[in-house]
């Protein structure tokens, strides 16, 4: 089962720029659902809440900054059966201090929404961060 700092490639739909999805949450045994946000190299126009540099992640080449506008909750077992079935696949996982800095960073960035805010709250607050 994936937990929280595995890292997985995916392309966005229409895109045929693959991105590096961080799973910050583990999932909700109620719903089975993580929250993702994705890595993408940084524009003048980036949310820069949380900038990764090339020797904090073998896939960093370049600064690169984290998506906050495009976190989603998405169900576990899907990326897993993604994985599975060859859509995805996995990278090494983020180090431990980076991915607390990322998941720290989402509730700081003002590109996040507020569902996914207080989503990542209540997985605060049920221990699963």
């Amino acid at each position: 089962m994936l937990k929280p700092g595995d890292a997985f490639l995916l392309p966005k739909p229409d895109e045929d720029v693959s991105h590096l999805w961080i799973i910050l949450t583990a999932a909700d045994p109620e719903t089975g659902r993580v929250i993702i946000v994705n890595f993408t190299t940084r524009r003048p126009h980036s949310d820069t809440t949380v900038i990764v540099h090339p020797h904090e992640h073998p896939f960093v080449v370049r600064p690169t900054v984290v998506f906050y506008a495009d976190a989603r909750l998405v169900v576990l077992s899907d990326i897993e059966a993604a994985i599975q079935q060859g859509i995805t696949k996995l990278h090494e996982p983020m180090a431990p201090a980076l991915l607390k800095r990322v998941q720290e960073g989402l509730l700081r960035s003002p590109h996040t929404s507020g569902k996914i805010k207080a989503a990542f709250q209540k997985y605060c607050e049920k221990g699963l961060v």
